[in-house]
């Protein structure tokens, strides 16, 4: 036995390290700076290093460094402005494109009427990096900059700047200017980070030595990276937080922002909507969309937590005790945007809050610190001794919990408290009882007109052993069972004709996190969904809670019917059938689905809320669309003319048979899926004596 005897090194796991530290009484000072890199320093071990001693990235998020501003200022003659009147735009330049990038950071502020006071050059240690790194560092300056004088809300401030700051970007990828980033633009905060490793952050950004830089709060970061390359663009914090995770559900999560982009209305915004587009990007990591998202949330009006509750929700759906106004602000807010789920734990500052809080099922660590100085949360405990061995009260963050501390007052509350305010908000649960429908499973009753279930079975491909390993088991009530691990030779390499799900079979999570299970681990996994006209992301009126609710994107026959012969004008169904003469080969199928494309968007454009895609009425002489490609292509058209959340889209087909089908075509558009033909089958096998009645 070994000097360690409760530990084991095999037993250790590497991720991201993240956290925050911020001062209790909301006082500036180099203390607490200090205190912030070496708590960065102790969660080096987080990251990884790459044979030469590249990092994968490491950073930290501060107050902006006001008297080292002034400094600068006053030494070059500048008249110097109020502190809530200077702002500061930190600026990653490409070596061969410097001066272009400066000139699209200065076009982009007079744009906004913001005054440039004075270029810095941000004093640096290249030595600290290692070959790798050095070769690649852009060029980095800050633009020290001065409200418009027409401005006189801080937050008025902070929009202008972050109107520019997409403006400067979105123009350098346009130029096509290579390396350039603005990792913060802001009069509250900025973001010193890059391609180094934690211990190195202050041999390479001198201004962290600077005994006159002061902060009352700052976020930490060390990367592990696992689906990106490191880059220096993608350390983190990145604008407003810093992320331990994998956000596995990004792919859906960028496809639904840049929908809803194209829809977007905002009495804060008015006519510069345009401006905020995209609103996320659709390249570089997963943490850097997520950011994104919370960004122009926050510059649209809600609060730091208030975001963190819309996009990474507690479990809610099947929480029997939960409070009833929290549970409405949760679904109000589910009708708005989909979460962003995976592992993560993400500390989160926009000035004004700081914030550490956990996912819905509490996959990362987060360790907190009060002490009468400090509150301070971490991946782990012991990354500042002095200041823990003080500590007042300690604990750790649970599944879908919250930590928040006000910068204005120093006040730190936790979720209870966090959750009970916004709850209260907005009469949430008052406007879902008076616009919300809700479908209640009715019972299916056989209908009238047969189908052939048999002849039907044929033309969507169905097997004897799909029907015994996959329908049998499911009829039963259980859950099939396969082999570990998907063996089955590639579809593109089959020689028999394949469903194009079975294409998508590699389409997997980059990480190894175990499925998840809706039944067993119910308490945090809900199926339920929404069908309807979508209201703008960034307002909150009763009108958004419109929707019809179901308890599953699986349907019935009943529940089709009921959704499409709906009387409320509110809920107009427009059924659609996909099909192409049997006889016309693939360019008659090509025709067909840019036909089908053209009936859904006059649908909709004639008031169409709910598009029902349909191949129930395939016959000898009209072969299916295949259902993935025609939602597919349905819905990007609808994203493509800007009417995507006037309408959602359910699926009526005879294709789909197992959980990858139904995965496939909610994952290309489809808000619920009729399984019409596996339904039949099994009722079939019922008659057969296959299954229990």
């Amino acid at each position: 036995m070994g000097p360690y005897p409760l530990y084991d090194t095999a037993d250790g796991r590497d991720a991201c390290g993240v956290g925050f530290i911020a001062d209790r009484r909301v006082v500036a000072s180099n203390r607490l700076l200090r205190l912030a890199i070496e708590c960065l320093h102790n969660l080096d071990h987080r990251g990884a290093l790459s044979a030469d001693g590249t990092g994968d990235g490491a950073g930290i998020m501060t107050r902006l460094p006001y008297r080292i501003l002034e400094r600068e200022l006053r030494a070059s003659g500048v008249d110097v402005p109020s502190r809530m009147a200077l702002g500061l735009v930190m600026v990653f330049l490409p070596r061969e494109g410097e001066a272009a990038g400066r000139r699209l950071v200065e076009e982009a502020l007079a744009r906004e009427g913001i005054r440039l006071l004075l270029w810095r050059q941000v004093p640096v240690g290249p030595m600290a990096l290692s070959e790798t790194a050095r070769a690649t560092a852009p060029t980095i300056a800050q633009a020290i900059v001065g409200a418009p004088g027409d401005v006189r809300d801080p937050e008025d401030f902070e929009r202008r700047l972050f109107l520019a700051r997409k403006a400067a970007e979105g123009r350098a990828g346009t130029d096509g200017l290579s390396g350039f980033a603005i990792p913060s633009a802001s009069s509250r905060t900025v973001v010193y980070k890059g391609l180094f490793t934690a211990s190195r952050i202050e041999a390479f950004y001198w201004d962290l030595k600077d005994p006159m830089y002061e902060t009352d709060f700052a976020v930490f970061h060390q990367r592990y990276s696992t689906n990106t390359f490191p880059a220096w663009e993608l350390a983190q914090p990145f604008h407003l937080l810093a992320h331990n995770g994998e956000i596995n559900t990004i792919q859906g999560n960028r496809s639904w922002m840049a929908a809803r982009g194209n829809d977007l209305s905002s009495p804060l915004w008015g006519d510069r909507t345009e401006d905020l587009k995209p609103l996320v990007q659709a390249k570089g990591s997963d943490s850097a969309s997520l950011d994104d998202a919370f960004e122009v949330l926050v510059r649209s009006g809600r609060s730091l937590p208030h975001v963190r509750e819309m996009l990474i929700p507690a479990a809610w759906e099947n929480v029997s005790t939960l409070d009833p106004a929290l549970r409405a602000f949760y679904e109000y807010h589910a009708f708005l945007t989909e979460p962003w789920d995976g592992p993560a734990a993400i500390a989160a500052s926009d000035g004004r809050y700081v914030l550490c809080g956990l996912d819905r099922n509490g996959l990362r660590p987060a360790r907190w610190t009060v002490t009468p100085d400090v509150v301070l949360v971490a991946s782990e405990a012991g990354i500042a001794p002095e200041e823990e061995i003080r500590a007042e009260a300690t604990g750790q963050l649970g599944p879908g919990e919250v930590i928040v501390v006000n910068l204005e007052n120093g006040n730190h509350t936790f979720s209870p408290e966090v959750k009970r305010y916004l709850a209260s908000r907005a009469p949430y649960g008052e406007w879902i009882r008076t616009q919300t429908i809700y479908v209640q499973d009715p019972f299916d009753d056989l209908a009238d007109e047969r189908f052939d279930s048999a002849a039907l079975g044929r033309v969507f491909g169905y097997t004897a052993e799909e029907r015994r390993l996959v329908l049998q088991p499911m009829a039963d009530g259980a859950e099939p069972v396969l082999s570990m691990g998907h063996d089955t030779g590639l579809a593109a390499l089959s020689g028999h004709p394949q469903r194009i799900s079975r294409f998508f079979h590699q389409a997997f999570a980059q990480v190894t996190n175990p499925p998840m299970d809706p039944i067993r681990e119910r308490l945090v996994m809900s199926l339920r969904t929404y069908v309807g006209r979508r209201g703008s992301l960034l307002e909150e009126t009763p009108q958004q809670a419109q929707l019809i609710e179901l308890p599953s994107p699986v349907l019935s026959d009943a529940e089709v019917n009921q959704l499409s012969t709906s009387s409320d004008p509110a809920f107009r169904a427009e059924w659609l059938e996909t099909l192409f003469p049997a006889g016309a080969g693939p360019y008659g199928l090509l025709g067909a689905v840019d036909e089908l494309c053209d009936r859904a968007e006059a649908a909709v454009r004639s008031g169409a809320t709910i598009v029902v895609l349909s191949d129930r009425e395939v016959d000898a002489d009209r072969a299916p669309i295949p259902m993935t490609l025609a939602v597919g292509a349905v819905h990007h058209r609808l994203i493509d003319v800007g009417l995507r959340l006037h309408a959602s889209i359910v699926a009526v087909s005879g294709e789909p048979r197992d959980a990858h089908d139904f995965a496939c075509l909610i994952g290309f558009g489809a808000s619920a899926v009729n399984p019409y033909l596996a339904i039949e089958q099994v009722r079939a096998m019922a008659v057969s004596g296959d299954v229990d009645a």
